[in-house]
């Protein structure tokens, strides 16, 4: 064999093993609440990226196609929240909220690495010494965990996974992806946005949590909207008729010594979670007012209700990589006591990550990991007015640098509401322009809070 004929046989080795690389294989799959079958698929990477010849992880994907055809060139990549949460268990998501954008898109959806089928960094999330507001064992808990996983920790926070992103979408060959990240999601889609910028079209952002906010420090947004939730059921007759003394009952709740499992210091958390959810926090009235007379199963039912969605869908140790590079180094005394000051919330929960973050290794985050996001990418920004970890002032704060952006507020809604009232045909009209001018975002005043249950575990019609 002469040397030109050689050099031309190991051509065609590279380039079929590029190729390879490039066209993953995909093989037909099921996900989770969506009926039809879809196409899924797996690339591996290097777990340290700063070593690539070391350990190698896989990343895996599902693509589920456009009901019609041909499909526009960008796909809709789907960011999932949490953080811990793995996108491919979003079945639900296509299914309601994105069955207009998938008329036109194929959705992508990835497991970021450390959740779902993507080397899952799984350890059982310790409820009992959550609840207790007991540290130590919690810690303990870690460590034992730490101790049994084939993983290194360090390397599944946020920066990390934006490279698996990009790998997804080169090896698929799209040239753009547009992008929707709920919560959490919304800080991923912000930074792989920033991290590369020509490979995102448009992006929707619902719930945002900008990577110069602190969403551990939700205190003070916390007690905004629990003082909202007083304020809307003193305003309805029937609530009001109820529990007409509804502040003195949160009062004698939050100074007693337990709430069912749950101790004293623990109660403030209780009512936090059901916050998050307006259907949840329509119950809460009633939960206090019963509370307050030595009936607690209706808050320890509203917290279990809380409790099992989180349970359910977080990877907990991906959730503790992503926070405590992200969030917690970026916490001091001064920050936790101004979010803090005049909330019934304290700065427990905020503390309570900080304390469990110094049991579980993390990388050193990047020096602009913090900065805000300047972008010229079109996004269309969604903001609840009851949310009380992401409201609408952190959607303004990321808009501030978001050059071709425009944000939506519905005054009633929650955390995340993407699928409710006309927020979906607002994210399809905005995903085919690409215009955040294009959206009018006015009938999101038609979300209404969910009625007020009442003491005999009534709606108020």
């Amino acid at each position: 064999m002469n040397w030109k004929t050689l050099a031309l046989s190991l051509a065609a080795l590279l380039y079929s093993g590029l190729a390879a690389a490039r066209n993953p294989a995909l093989s037909p799959c099921h996900l989770p609440h969506l009926p039809e079958r879809v196409q899924c698929g797996a690339i591996e990477v290097p777990e340290d990226r700063s070593r690539p010849a070391g350990r190698r992880i896989a990343i895996h994907f599902a693509l589920v196609p456009a009901t019609a055809r041909p499909a526009e060139a960008d796909p809709l990549l789907v960011l999932a929240g949490g953080p811990g949460q793995a996108a491919m268990e979003y079945g639900a998501l296509l299914s309601g909220t994105l069955r207009d954008v998938r008329k036109r898109r194929d959705v992508l959806l990835i497991d970021q690495r450390g959740t779902g089928r993507s080397a899952p960094l799984t350890c059982a999330m310790p409820v009992d010494a959550i609840g207790d507001g007991d540290t130590a064992a919690v810690q303990s808990h870690l460590r034992r965990c730490l101790s049994r996983l084939d993983a290194d920790p360090r390397h599944y926070h946020t920066s990390a996974a934006l490279a698996d992103f990009e790998a997804v979408r080169r090896a698929l060959g799209y040239r753009q992806v547009s992008l929707w990240g709920g919560s959490y999601g919304t800080r991923t889609a912000l930074l792989y946005a920033r991290q590369y910028p020509d490979s995102v079209r448009s992006m929707v952002l619902d719930s945002v949590a900008p990577p110069n906010a602190r969403v551990l420090l939700s205190s003070a947004h916390s007690q905004a909207a629990l003082e909202r939730l007083l304020a809307d059921c003193a305003a309805d007759p029937a609530c009001a008729t109820a529990f007409p003394h509804l502040r003195r009952d949160l009062a004698t709740v939050l100074a007693l010594p337990a709430v069912g499992r749950h101790a004293g210091p623990a109660i403030p958390q209780l009512l936090r979670g059901a916050l998050y959810v307006p259907s949840h926090a329509s119950v809460l009235p009633y939960a206090i007012h019963a509370a307050a007379n030595g009936q607690f199963r209706p808050l320890q039912g509203v917290y279990d209700a809380t409790a099992s969605w989180s349970l359910e869908s977080m990877t907990f140790g991906q959730t503790l990589s992503a926070l405590c590079t992200d969030d917690a180094p970026f916490i001091d005394a001064a920050a936790l006591a101004r979010d803090a000051a005049g909330s019934v919330f304290g700065d427990a929960y905020a503390r309570g990550w900080r304390d469990w973050c110094s049991a579980w290794p993390v990388a050193t985050p990047p020096g602009e990991l913090a900065q805000p996001v300047v972008s010229a990418v079109p996004a269309l920004l969604f903001a609840g007015g009851l949310d009380p970890v992401t409201p609408p002032a952190n959607a303004q704060l990321a808009a501030r640098t978001l050059r071709h952006s425009r944000v939506l507020v519905a005054p009633q809604a929650g955390h995340t509401f993407s699928g409710t009232g006309c927020a979906p045909q607002l994210i399809a009209t905005f995903l085919e322009h690409a215009d955040p001018a294009a959206v009018d975002g006015a009938c999101l005043a038609a979300i209404r809070r969910p009625p007020f249950v009442l003491a005999n575990g009534q709606p108020a019609l």
